[in-house]
């Protein structure tokens, strides 16, 4: 919900167990002319008892392990989810990366491995290593539970956030108001924690991130449940983030809810609503809603 994909994928079997596969998977803006086939996921690999690579555009194996269960709304894009748009929550690290994807050793448990050379869209792989990451993801599952961890380090990279209004009327993919500046010689630590449970009834979710660069940090905790009512379902997060620049402090809060309803097993029409507000400093806060059809192909 709240973009829209067309997805190419293939795979082979090369017998003896193992499997080459290729995904391409860009987002689609039909009001823009400015996208690419390969601004999402766009990557080929191969797969057997070893576990599995990719090598490409990748998202990093915390957001895949368990960092998108803890988003109740689909992660979006929408205002109000401040898990993934303060700045802390790494999704993608961009092109020219590997995923590793280790086989399971212990039941319930998977771990992921990442590198990236220059990954980040907004720095160049040339200037001082900046962009360049490495990142692990643990998620392990028990019954109705799942609980991951991710770490990340990404060289040469600023520490920064988007105010309410810069995230909507910002760069796309930019952090407009730096907290700390990127520097040789220094990287940017990220840690994801999140959790998920099925109570039957409903799924609860949490999501705590928290990026430090220098002594500066900027940290945010989000909370979701998602409650089914037949063909409807509604899902809630609610969430705090705090950028600290030295002795200074700002703070947001956001809200997001999203109403869904099941024409057919494929297809849903939905209704969202969310809002960012800042809590100190100068009054900012912005409201987006929107209704949609979602269809899976």
């Amino acid at each position: 919900m709240g973009d829209t994909f067309i997805t190419f994928a293939g795979s082979e079997d090369l017998g003896g167990g193992m499997k080459a596969s290729f995904k391409i998977e860009p987002q689609l803006s039909p009001n823009s002319a400015a996208h690419s086939m390969g601004n999402r996921e766009a990557w080929v690999g191969v797969s057997g008892g070893f576990g599995s690579v990719q090598i490409g555009n990748n998202y990093t194996p915390g957001f895949l392990l368990f960092g998108a269960a803890t988003d109740p709304n689909g992660v979006s894009n929408g205002a109000g989810h401040l898990g993934w748009g303060s700045g802390t929550a790494t999704i993608s690290a961009g092109t020219s990366s590997i995923l590793y994807m280790l086989p399971t050793m212990v039941t319930g448990l998977s771990v992921g491995l990442f590198k990236t050379q220059g990954g980040s869209n907004a720095a160049s792989k040339t200037d001082n290593g900046a962009g360049d990451a490495q990142s692990y993801a643990l998620a392990y599952t028990t019954g109705a539970i799942t609980v991951g961890f991710s770490s990340q380090s990404t060289k040469n990279t600023a520490l920064g956030y988007d105010t309410p209004t810069q995230a909507i009327t910002g760069t796309a993919g930019v952090n407009d108001t730096t907290v700390e500046a990127a520097a040789a010689g220094s990287s940017l630590k990220t840690t994801n924690t999140g959790i998920v449970y099925n109570a039957g009834f409903a799924t609860l979710s949490y999501l705590g991130t928290k990026s430090t660069l220098k002594g500066d940090s900027i940290a945010s905790t989000t909370y979701g449940i998602s409650v089914p009512f037949g063909a409807t379902s509604i899902g809630y997060t609610s969430g705090n983030a705090k950028a600290v620049n030295g002795t200074s402090e700002y703070k947001m809060k956001g809200s997001q809810m999203v109403v869904s309803y099941a024409l057919s097993k494929r297809t849903k029409a939905y209704f969202q609503s969310g809002s960012v507000s800042a809590s100190t400093g100068t009054a900012d806060k912005v409201s987006q809603q929107g209704v949609g059809i979602a269809h899976s192909f």
